[in-house]
């Protein structure tokens, strides 16, 4: 087999081949559209591959064996399973575009030769609940630093409201929030589907993040680049907040709101659709502005609320 990869022209039949690539990880690293994907894709690979110079020999030895024994030895070090078939996606992603490539004849982690686990998603426990939420800004509030406290608390209504990604919070610079007539629009440069994509935000967002504004000037900042930034007395102060410190942030806050539920930052996430859904909002409504890919990943929170609204034991007299 060849380790050449070709390109075909787009005005001919001719081929045209290209540098024998030494290692086939860059390229397809190169080659996934966000910063966050390549670098979840890289963490994963490396896990399996090692970070040695990696040729296209030792990955044409690479068979389904070698997969099945990687999933049974992390199943061994505790892994969940969900990440377990997190890691297994991203191996059947490597070897599906070195097999489009013509690079292997076949993808050894194809998943009817590896198998991963089947996962029923449990939704319960990742909604923030209403009453904890409001507990959770009370304490923001309570915050003697002014830029601290109004930093957070802009950070938590775009959580919210907005239903981000942290690594999207992450991104936001001040220019990305425009006005289109009378609404307050969000533009995300980087999302999970690679394309850029804009999200209403309520008056309340709009409010925080005025007050935010107005107090970064007061002491000094520029509003000129990132919106949520390190106000931390070190070498990432004046930084955009990283994905890492915006978890850390919303956890801190709980643990001295005296919170014992785990909130993590995704969670808001989950609490934007189910408080959509608890307010009225149609499945298509929730899916765009969530951005789902899948009308089915919003369907399951329906389903899950109602469930709950009417149960089966909501019938049961025993009086």
């Amino acid at each position: 087999m060849s380790n050449n990869l070709i390109r075909i022209k787009s005005n001919t039949s001719a081929v045209e081949p290209i540098e024998v690539i030494q290692n086939p990880l860059d390229e397809f690293i190169a080659g996934q559209l966000t910063e966050q994907t390549r670098k979840a894709y890289l963490s994963d690979l490396r896990q399996f591959f090692g970070i040695g110079n990696l040729t296209i020999e030792h990955i044409q030895e690479v068979s389904f064996h070698d997969l099945i024994a990687y999933r049974n030895k992390l199943v061994s070090q505790g892994y969940k399973k969900t990440t377990i078939n997190r890691k297994l996606a991203s191996l059947r992603a490597f070897f599906k575009m070195l097999k489009a490539a013509g690079m292997i004849e076949n993808n050894p982690a194809d998943s009817s030769l590896v198998r991963g686990f089947r996962q029923e998603e449990n939704l319960t426990g990742k909604t923030i609940p209403q009453q904890t939420l409001q507990n959770l800004i009370k304490q923001i509030a309570t915050t003697e630093d002014i830029l601290i406290r109004t930093r957070d608390t802009a950070l938590v209504y775009m959580l919210t409201f907005g239903g981000l990604r942290r690594s999207e919070a992450a991104q936001i610079h001040w220019d990305d929030l425009q006005q289109d007539g009378v609404f307050h629009i969000l533009s995300l440069r980087e999302t999970k589907s690679g394309v850029p994509q804009d999200i209403k935000l309520q008056d309340d967002v709009i409010h925080y993040l005025e007050d935010y504004k107005s107090t970064l000037l007061k002491h000094g900042y520029s509003v000129q680049r990132s919106v949520f930034i390190s106000l931390s007395r070190n070498d990432s102060h004046g930084l955009a907040l990283s994905d890492h410190a915006i978890n850390n942030i919303v956890k801190r806050h709980a643990l001295k709101a005296g919170i014992t539920q785990n909130i993590t930052a995704h969670m808001f996430r989950h609490t934007c659709c189910t408080l959509a859904i608890e307010g009225g909002a149609k499945p298509q409504q929730v899916q765009a502005h969530l951005r789902h890919k899948d009308l089915k990943t919003t369907m399951r929170y329906y389903e899950n609320r109602e469930r709950l609204l009417d149960n089966a034991s909501d019938y049961i007299n025993i009086s």
